[in-house]
């Protein structure tokens, strides 16, 4: 007769669970797709801030300002 192993050893020893096709869908989903236009974003607001704060010299708060980027608008599309 085999002795058999104590429960501990086998509980050590499962595999890892695998991850359901549904979960794969999902991770996918938030890893591929959400994650490029949340970095797009991000690099917006960066790259806005950088140049308008840093090289430009202006508060930070008229950055989130409708008003500043109607005002850019107008002097870049200004008739000549």
């Amino acid at each position: 007769m085999k002795a058999e192993q104590p429960k501990e050893r086998k509980q050590d020893q499962a595999k890892p669970k695998k991850l359901r096709p549904r979960w794969k869908v999902i991770l996918w989903t938030v890893g591929k797709v959400l994650l490029v236009p949340v970095l797009c974003v991000a690099g917006l607001i960066g790259g806005l801030m950088i140049g308008y704060v840093y090289i430009g010299g202006q508060p930070v708060p008229e950055v989130f300002q409708m008003e500043t980027w109607k005002h850019m608008v107008d002097l870049v599309f200004a008739a000549s």
